[in-house]
């Protein structure tokens, strides 16, 4: 059987309708179950039509198109997944239900619609009200579905077995991936019933004066679930409680109060945007450093260059000692090297150089300071 001819096949299942129908629903929509079986089911005239048979008389008639809408009632019925609606339309009242009017003669009828009817099928408030009715009387009839019962399904996946050192280790399918698809399980949905709108459970307001939401109501009413209002999948079954607050305006829900949300600051990281300062180490360390006199006249013009430097690096030391020094923009990163070099008292040892955070090893040492991304950073020494 081909794929088409299944999907015929399932729509038939949701319809009953006849295959013919079937077919032009589906090629219509590019052979979409979903949006095919939505599409059959907001067109409730088209569909009720074409199942009433040609009438004889006008008595006939109205025997015949009484007799098409309770069949029509009992496939709905059977076919829908949502309880709270889905029997609805077998226990409504003779005087819910829209009177078909007949007119003609003894061999010719023609049928003729309630204006009434059409009025409170596009009037949302009166959609409202008799979704109420059908589910005040709704909730006083026992519940005749069978408990849904867990089933345990066995190990499906992908297994390893054991190799050695001659033997690679294989991978083994067991079950079969069609098998891993679960069955969505039963929801529950409150649908709360405002001045102005309803609700979904805590969800937004959907007003009655919107177009859209009519729709909605109109297959709420019909005994279905649509499943973008409900949030639920295809053949998933739901269960919907109804609560009445038709004389209350619409209150928000409150928000709710969670846990911390954003950005932290690791410990003894410098924050951005604010200068370095320089510890009481590092005081005492550049205090040290001045006293000392400076061999000949060329280290004392690069020490009075590092002095006024423009790119300040904090250096945390293997020793634990931090040094603020402030280099040149321009300064290759060889230079903070050989800095480190100079302050380092086990020179034997090798090391190397890494951002603290997060931690990355510097090792191109021919770009400059700035292009690196040194200026206000916080420079870490690691033994190897």
């Amino acid at each position: 059987m081909s794929s088409n001819e299944e999907t015929i096949s399932e729509f038939i299942g949701l319809t009953m309708s006849s295959e013919s129908i079937a077919k032009q629903y589906l090629e219509n929509h590019n052979w979409d179950l979903q949006e095919a079986v939505e599409s059959y089911f907001m067109e409730p005239e088209a569909s009720s039509s074409s199942a009433q048979p040609a009438a004889a008389s006008s008595s006939t008639s109205t025997n015949s198109a009484a007799q098409s809408s309770k069949k029509q009632k009992s496939s709905s019925a059977a076919s829908s997944k949502f309880k709270s609606f889905s029997d609805i339309r077998e226990n409504d009242d003779d005087d819910d239900e829209e009177n078909n009017l007949f007119t003609g003669g003894e061999k010719s009828g023609l049928q003729v619609e309630n204006p009434d009817d059409v009025k409170r099928r596009n009037d949302p408030l009166g959609l409202v009200q008799d979704l109420l009715k059908k589910a005040e009387r709704q909730a006083n009839e026992p519940d005749s579905r069978e408990p849904v019962q867990e089933v345990k399904n066995a190990f499906v996946g992908t297994g390893h077995k054991l190799g050695s050192v001659e033997n690679e280790v294989d991978s083994v399918q067991i079950g079969d991936s069609a098998s891993k698809k679960k069955t969505p399980q039963r929801v529950n949905r409150t649908i709360t019933f405002w001045k102005e709108g309803f609700q979904v459970d805590e969800g937004q307001l959907y007003r009655y004066d919107d177009p859209k939401n009519a729709e909605y109501l109109k297959i709420l009413n019909s005994g279905r679930a649509p499943l973008a209002l409900l949030n639920v999948e295809m053949f998933q079954e739901v269960d919907v409680q109804v609560i009445k607050k038709m004389d209350e305006e619409f209150k928000p829900p409150k928000r709710k109060f969670g846990g911390f949300i954003g950005k932290g600051q690791r410990l003894g990281s410098p924050v951005p945007g604010e200068p370095l300062s320089a510890s009481p180490e590092v005081v005492e360390q550049t205090e040290e450093s001045a006293n000392v006199e400076p061999e000949n006249k060329e280290d004392a013009a690069l020490a009075e260059e590092e002095s006024v430097g423009d790119a300040p690096v904090q250096i945390r030391l293997s020793n634990g000692k931090r040094i603020v020094h402030k280099f040149n923009s321009t300064d290759s990163v060889e230079v903070v090297f050989d800095f480190v070099k100079q302050n380092t008292e086990d020179s034997g040892r090798s090391w190397f150089l890494a951002f603290a955070f997060p931690l990355k090893k510097i090792e191109d040492t021919t770009q400059t300071i700035k292009e690196a991304g040194l200026i206000n950073s916080v420079v870490v020494q690691r033994w190897s």
